[in-house]
């Protein structure tokens, strides 16, 4: 007898369905969310603020690193050396050597980008390669797309 009483019982809800548009206070919230979200963990690779014309290159797929850049310059005039900055500071080739050896001796797994002009002669790179290898660094080399115009890195 007992089972025939409580399924006699019926509950009945105070809430009633409700019609017309939902709010779109939620949704807007979480459009701008979702845009913070892929801004924040869209990965980019730091460009520094020399100029130089980077040669292109075919590139089946490109490395996105952030980390410390190397820009070589062809002189203003023939007869001049070759300006070297690290991180946009202006640097000698024997303070590079310097600054790749304190980098190598706070990161273990650090990476060199380096940025030639195209009209640098190879000579040049290779020697910031040597020196980014002495010191037990990773290098790359920045290049252009032959089809873009988006800096892509190129990897040794």
């Amino acid at each position: 007898m007992i089972k025939s009483e409580i399924g006699k019982r019926r509950y009945q809800t105070r809430l009633k369905p409700r019609s017309g548009w939902p709010e779109l206070t939620a949704l807007i919230d979480v459009m701008f969310l979702t845009l913070l979200f892929l801004f924040l963990s869209a990965s980019f690779v730091r460009v520094s603020g020399v100029k130089v014309e980077l040669p292109k290159v075919r590139v089946s797929s490109a490395v996105s690193l952030e980390r410390f850049i190397v820009t070589v310059v062809p002189p203003a005039s023939a007869g001049q050396p070759h300006l070297f900055y690290f991180n946009d500071q202006p640097v000698s080739l024997e303070m590079l050597k310097q600054r790749l050896a304190e980098v190598s001796g706070r990161s273990g797994n650090a990476s060199i980008i380096i940025r030639a002009d195209r009209r640098v002669p190879f000579e040049q790179v290779a020697q910031v390669m040597a020196l980014a290898e002495a010191a037990k660094l990773s290098s790359f080399i920045a290049v252009v797309p032959a089809s873009a115009s988006q800096e892509t890195v190129f990897g040794q």
